[in-house]
């Protein structure tokens, strides 16, 4: 039987649920998103249409400030050193000025780190949107072949800033498991 207190919760907490947003449709690596990710600003190589070939295409999201950004990017270095260009990833410039200034100088210095194969550009507000939201870094999205979304590590709020990385196995595993 349904107790009095569970019972008014249940009732405060029907308005909450009606007034959620719908679920939104995960993001296709579409004409869109493609032009957008060649429109924005290179910080080395470009983003042109040999990053959607047909093979998977990772984004993934950094700030010069994220310990864990670094750490990714030596994963994915890895990768690429044990795999080629199994894989088409490009690196986005993301929420530098979350903790102050943003130094271009520091953002610089951790271009270097990034393999030079990987195009690295800066992101924009509507990047961010049409990746479904990504407000935290480090963040993934990978891509199959046909742009559908697979795969998304992090990004989906502040509180998860530095939390999540991907790493070599954990890529290799899901782009071994595509058909």
């Amino acid at each position: 039987m349904l107790r009095r207190r569970d019972f008014i919760l249940s009732t405060l907490a029907l308005p909450l649920l009606a007034a959620r947003p719908a679920i939104a449709q995960q993001p296709r690596l579409d004409d869109g998103l493609r032009n957008n990710l060649k429109s924005l600003e290179a910080l080395r190589g470009t983003v042109n249409d040999t990053a959607f070939d047909g093979r998977p295409v990772l984004v993934t999201f950094f700030a010069s400030w994220c310990p864990p950004c670094r750490q990714e990017m030596g994963e994915l270095a890895r990768y690429i050193e044990e795999n080629g260009n199994k894989v088409s990833m490009i690196a986005v410039n993301w929420m530098e000025g979350f903790v102050g200034r943003p130094n271009p100088r520091a953002v610089k210095r951790f271009v270097n780190i990034i393999p030079p194969s990987i195009p690295t550009v800066v992101g924009d507000d509507e990047l961010g949107e049409r990746l479904g939201g990504i407000r935290a870094v480090p963040a993934v999205v990978i891509f199959d072949g046909q742009g559908k979304q697979i795969f998304r590590l992090g990004g989906d709020s502040e509180r998860d800033i530095g939390r999540f990385f991907i790493t070599k196995r954990r890529l290799t595993g899901i782009i071994d498991g595509l058909p």
